[in-house]
């Protein structure tokens, strides 16, 4: 045990963490990203990093070199052991390193050993990390050897056991081996740093897990590759796309296996652009969330997530993107949170109230954001039937960065082909032909607004003006409780409400349960009043004035012809739900029709119906108390003038009221009638769609018939090549036979005939036969 002179105990890292600490990694690219993010980070500045592919003593490694600034001795040393990060700012750029635990979880993830060059202006540096050497020796700490030659000669003396380590452990047995890599470092720059790893960790079938094969400019994730989609982003197992888009803002040019990465502006690389602004409670600034559609696949979607420039969660789907209605496909959200904490892998967030809350914000703006987009478009084509999403579409910007200074450079939007190489000479715009000229504007320093939201004005508009018109229907005191009777406001008894026809999803989910209820229950309030008129009352029935008799006698067939409507839409609605409601559940699954009923139960159209029917048995309540009493005193003429006049006008005021309702009661009819011819035309679709699949079936069917006749073809082909070449080997062991015999009947005949030669004899001709026959013949 280590003590120091205080006599308290050194904690001491066993090698066994070394693995341990790598296994945070569950991805190989997360593993490279780490070493990438050591040469970006500014305490480096690399301008370019080649990472390859090689082999050295029959076994696969790994390579990563960068032209940095290198490491001296001490920092060298800190790479090598753990916790020690001094990584700070320096003029935008910010560096992605926190933990100090990169270098080791990242190489000894890839592989079990890793030996580092490195080389500044003044020395030249070796370290290894290794657990083969450290399973070797049977050590209980971790220790990694380390050399530093200095150009003045003055080398380290204890470097000895360090180098004798480091020639018996790796894959360098000699001295005149290790300058021959530092001089390597040389050929990118004056200052730089190589890493080697080897021993790569391999899969159950005994390959390597990356696979160097399929591809020879790139490096691919073998699991994933067998696995992989057109709805598995390509980022999942090819280094090179991963790289493409692993900084929000590329500064640094990335080489593998001999061909530059073409990095991307992931925010300006999309179609459809909107800029969006987001002010969390817990900061005092907003945060820039750009959206977008992707114009290479559509099924590669979802909010790219970014910490201090570094890519940390891609294609996160969000909000809509997680239902089954198919809502967002297509959309690309970029936001940068570097008011969140990573783990420490750098592959997710650690899971606070800031980052649930963040979340879900993030699936309202992208709502919005594609609600936005669908309304546009419906209002400048309203006839177009094809998706937003299925439109092939290209990006809004063209930018390319210069291979000399690195900058980015915006290009006019009809460019579409670049040159392999691009330098800021070549630039179109004269402002920015330079590379001593700084480039454009970021998004922060332009305007900070957001993008127009005219949807969401509208929709807010609409739902205040739908407040404003349908008051609250509250009892006063002086009412019996009879008159209170509302219709109960449950979540199962609300329709459809929102966005209209136009804006709404190709795939509707209606709660078409909750339509039939609720009209059912307008037409037994319907049918109450109509009872309550024709029952014989217990207390004496009153006379109904002229005014109120003329009301009755104009206006209630028309409500009863109101109601015998509601109760045909209610039987249509009870049919398109029996039929329909089974297309939805087996297209979408029964919890997201479970998910849309609670939904559309918070919308408000449901209250609206219960509004309806209650103020249709509220208003004949109300004025029946008045009706009564003026039967049942009062003589004097003037107070039944009074009464009269007042019951007059309480029965003017309650028609009008009913003729409102019964037009809102129409509006809401005709909005069912277009929602079910919503759904009859999804019917429709999801019936063609059927046919089409039967026929790719009987094209399949077909397909397969005539692959068995040829597999039919191909056994009788077989066996009638296995038949000749079993006679030609019959053959072939004849024709071996006949010249066996004839050598040795050769022989034979050589003591009759001494003069015969062999050697000028062909076996394989009937010479000999002749000879023999003659023989024969002289001998009989």
């Amino acid at each position: 045990m280590a003590t120091r002179k205080s006599g308290i105990p050194l904690s001491t890292i066993s090698p066994k963490f070394l693995h341990a600490n790598s296994t945070s990694h569950t991805w190989p690219f997360s593993a490279i990203a780490e070493l990438i993010d050591n040469s970006y980070d500014p305490d480096v500045r690399a301008k370019q990093i080649w990472i390859d592919w090689t082999r050295i003593r029959g076994l696969d490694c790994l390579s990563f070199m960068d032209n940095g600034e290198g490491l001296t001795r001490a920092r060298l040393h800190k790479m090598l052991s753990f916790g020690f990060s001094e990584k700070k700012a320096m003029k935008f750029h910010i560096p992605v390193g926190v933990y100090g635990n990169g270098f080791k979880s990242g190489s000894m993830r890839l592989g079990k050993d890793a030996i580092v060059f490195t080389k500044t202006r003044d020395t030249m540096s070796v370290g290894l990390l290794s657990q083969s050497y450290l399973e070797a020796i049977g050590a209980q700490r971790v220790l990694v050897p380390m050399i530093t030659f200095r150009r003045d000669g003055h080398n380290h003396v204890e470097d000895g056991g360090s180098l004798r380590a480091i020639l018996s452990h790796s894959l360098f047995n000699s001295e005149k081996e290790l300058f021959a890599e530092l001089r390597a470092i040389s050929a990118a720059g004056h200052t730089g740093t190589r890493i080697i790893i080897w021993n790569l960790r391999m899969t159950s079938n005994g390959e390597t897990e990356l696979d160097f094969d399929t591809d020879k400019y790139d490096i691919l994730v073998r699991a994933n590759t067998s696995d992989k989609s057109n709805m598995t982003p390509e980022s999942e197992y090819s280094l090179r796309a991963y790289c493409s888009i692993l900084y929000l803002k590329p500064r640094m040019q990335i080489i593998i296996r001999g061909q530059r990465v073409k990095s991307q502006l992931i925010s300006k690389s999309l179609a459809l652009i909107a800029q969006d602004n987001y002010r969390p409670s817990f900061l005092n600034k907003r945060v820039r969330i750009t959206f977008g559609y992707n114009t290479q696949s559509k099924e590669h979607y979802g909010i790219m997530m970014y910490h201090k420039n570094r890519l940390i969660k891609p294609y996160v789907k969000v909000g809509c993107q997680c239902k089954a209605e198919r809502k967002g496909v297509g959309v690309i959200g970029v936001i940068e949170c570097n008011f969140l904490q990573p783990t420490h892998n750098k592959q997710d967030f650690d899971d606070t109230d800031k980052y649930r809350k963040i979340m879900h914000n993030l699936g309202i703006k992208l709502e919005e954001y594609w609600n936005e987009i669908r309304y546009k478009r419906k209002k400048e084509d309203p006839k177009c039937t094809v998706a937003i999403e299925d439109v092939l579409k290209v990006p809004d910007q063209v930018w390319v960065q210069c291979d000399s200074c690195l900058k980015w450079r915006r290009l006019p939007d009809a460019i579409t082909e670049l040159p392999d190489k691009w330098f800021c000479g070549m630039n179109y715009d004269p402002q920015f032909r330079s590379c001593l000229v700084e480039e454009e504007l970021e998004d922060e320093e332009e305007d900070q607004k957001s993008y127009p939201k005219p949807f969401k004005r509208q929709r807010r508009n609409t739902k205040s003006l739908l407040e404003e018109n349908i008051p609250e229907i509250t009892q006063t005191q002086d009412e019996p409780a009879l008159t209170t009777i509302q219709a109960p406001r449950h979540p199962a008894t609300s329709v459809i409400s929102g966005p209209s026809l136009a804006e709404r999803s190709p795939l509707p989910l209606i709660n078409l349960t909750a339509v039939s209820n609720s009209l059912r229950r307008v037409k037994q309030k319907f049918s109450a009043i109509e009872t309550q008129m024709e029952v014989t009352p217990s207390f004496p029935v009153p006379s109904l004035t002229p005014p109120q008799e003329l009301f009755f006698q104009t206006h209630w067939p028309a409500l009863n012809e109101e109601r015998k409507t509601l109760t045909q839409s209610d039987t249509l609605a009870s049919k398109a739900a029996c039929g329909m409601m089974e297309g939805i559940e087996s297209h979408q699954g029964l919890a997201a029709a479970e998910e849309t009923c609670e939904r559309d139960a918070s919308s408000g159209t449901g209250r609206e119906y219960c509004s309806a029917a209650a103020r249709i048995i509220e208003l004949p309540l109300k004025n029946e108390k008045k009706w009564v009493v003026h039967h049942e005193g009062h003589d004097d003429d003037e107070e039944e003038e009074e009464e009269e006049e007042c019951n007059l006008a309480e029965a003017q005021q309650w028609q009008d009221e009913l003729m409102e309702l019964m037009h809102e009661t129409a509006e809401e009819r005709d909005a069912c009638r277009q929602e079910l011819e919503v759904l009859q035309e999804h019917s429709a679709a999801l019936e063609d769609e059927r046919n089409q699949l039967i026929c790719r079936l009987e094209s399949a069917e077909e397909e397969k018939s005539k692959l068995s006749a040829q597999c039919d073809q191909l056994r009788t082909q077989l066996a009638e090549l296995r038949e000749r070449s079993q006679r030609g080997k019959e053959e072939k062991d004849d024709s071996c036979k006949l010249r066996t015999l004839r050598l040795n009947l050769s022989r034979l005949l050589v003591s009759f005939i001494p003069s015969l030669r062999l050697e000028h004899v062909d076996y394989s001709s009937d010479v000999l036969d002749t000879i023999l026959i003659q023989v024969l013949e002289h001998i009989t």
